[in-house]
Formats: structure tokens, C-alpha cells, sequence
């Protein structure tokens, strides 16, 4: 049997089990996925003992796993996160998350005005993924304005562009604010009709901004489908084959539907 795992500190909120083992029922395979709890102080022990199969990493450890892995594809390399790893190899399979999530909800990238909410991991993987799909302009917006133009600083050394001073086609909420259970509060920007409104948290499945958002008009694009896609890119490198392409969706939102909000 191959075995899988999320680490993380705190890990019993993760539903990637959720994902996974719907991922193997449908495809028959001997698989199992777990939760380890893993505290930053054992972070090194494990990386060193673990005889799992592929591990999906999530916070607090996307970031201070690196040191310990043996090398990092050239995105995780880029981004300076992994939240996937097999072989000693660290992925990033975040940004390919977003990327799929965008086609699926048929959201166009090319050419527009791009503003993402906050500067921390996830932020970096969407601020790449979106200079890979050629954004006319990526703007940040943080709590701490020293992060957020050191991000920008980063976004322009591999992709130099001007920070928009228009109102935002797309903007891209990254940060916990309204994730469950704390579900009120709402990102403190101005929205627009004909916007497009995505985020990130997938716990409530629509948050308070997004429901906001559609009262104004704007298109709106929750995190779930981002959620089911990093994990999907995950297992894709797992198992060194496109099952993510054979999976049907429908009965993994199902399954994550009975455990979320």
C-alpha cells in the first residue's frame, strides 16, 4: 500500500484526506492519506525518517521545510514554498491550483489589472502564477505595507510591470480574513461592478466578501476549486501520471460539502 500525509501545526482542520481518498476510490487504487501533526522542532526528524510515499506540507512549515529537502522544482525554487513533496523534492503546487481554478470558472488573465490581498505564502504563488499568464499589471495590498512592497519588489524582479492605478479587473483575496469560524469580516476594499472577486479560503465555501461581491454585480470565484486542484497537481507528481485528469469533481465537492460551512 502507498501512504500520504498533510504535516502541519495545527493539522486536524485539513481536508485533504478528504480529497485524497476520494482521488484513490475512484481510481482503485491501494492508497491511504493521513493528518500528522507535526511541530516545527520535529520538522527536521521527520523530513529525515518519514517512509511515506509523498506528503502535501501546509503552514506553518511551507517555508522552513526547504533547508531540509534535497532539491526543488523550479517553481517552489521561484516562490520559496513547497507544499508538496516526493523524493526529497519539493513542489509548489499552489500556484497550479489557482491557475486551474481560473479556467474552470472560465476567468481570463491576459492583459488585466491584477490586485492581491495580502503578502504571505499564498500570495507569492498567485502573484507567479499570474506573471505566467502575461497580467497587464499586479498590485499588492497588505495589513503591513513593508511586506507587501517587498512582494512587489519580488514580483518585479522576474516580471517588471506598472502598478495600476485603475480600479482592479481581478482582485485576489489571500489573506484568513473571514475564514471560518470568524466568518463576518470582509477584506476593506471598495467593489465594483464587473469585477471578478476570487479567494482563497474555501471554508466557508462562499465568504461574506464573495456574497458581497455579487450583490455589486462582480463574478465571483470561491477557493474550493483551487483547494481540489493543488491537491489533484499533487497526486499528478505522486504518482508520476495524469490521474487528475480521469478524476470527476463532482463527488469530491460532495464529500468536502458534508465537512464544510
Amino acid at each position: 500500500m502507498k501512504t500520504f500525509a498533510v504535516i502541519g501545526d495545527p493539522i486536524a482542520h485539513s481536508l485533504s484526506p478528504t480529497i485524497h481518498n476520494e482521488v484513490f476510490r475512484q481510481l482503485n487504487l491501494i492508497a491511504s492519506f493521513e493528518r500528522i501533526h507535526i511541530h516545527p522542532n520535529n520538522l527536521h526528524s521527520f523530513i529525515n525518517s518519514n517512509e511515506l510515499d509523498g506528503f502535501n506540507v501546509t503552514i506553518p512549515h511551507k517555508q522552513s521545510v526547504i533547508p531540509f529537502l534535497n532539491k526543488l522544482d523550479e517553481s517552489a525554487k521561484i516562490i520559496g514554498a513547497v507544499n508538496c513533496v516526493h523524493n526529497g523534492k519539493g513542489f509548489n503546487t499552489d500556484w497550479i491550483g489557482f491557475l486551474i481554478a481560473m479556467d474552470l470558472n472560465h476567468i481570463e488573465l491576459k492583459g488585466k489589472n491584477c490586485l492581491i490581498l495580502g503578502a504571505g505564502g499564498a500570495a507569492r504563488a498567485i502573484a507567479f502564477a499570474l506573471a505566467n499568464n502575461g497580467v497587464k499589471s499586479i498590485s499588492i495590498k497588505n495589513r503591513t505595507q513593508e511586506k507587501a512592497a517587498q512582494l512587489l519588489d519580488w514580483v518585479q524582479s522576474f516580471y517588471p510591470n506598472p502598478t495600476s492605478t485603475n480600479d482592479p479587473d481581478i482582485v485576489i483575496n489571500c489573506t484568513p480574513v473571514g475564514m471560518w469560524p470568524d466568518t463576518e469580516p470582509m477584506p476593506d476594499l471598495d467593489i465594483t461592478p464587473n469585477q471578478v472577486l476570487v479567494d482563497t479560503i474555501y471554508n466557508p465555501i462562499e465568504t461574506a466578501w464573495l456574497k458581497a461581491g455579487q450583490k455589486f454585480g462582480a463574478k465571483t470565484v470561491g477557493g474550493l476549486d483551487m483547494f481540489i486542484a493543488q491537491g489533484l497537481a499533487s497526486a499528478d507528481i505522486w504518482f508520476k501520471d495524469k490521474i487528475s485528469e480521469r478524476i470527476k469533481l463532482e463527488p469530491i465537492k460532495k464529500e468536502l460539502d458534508t465537512v464544510l460551512c
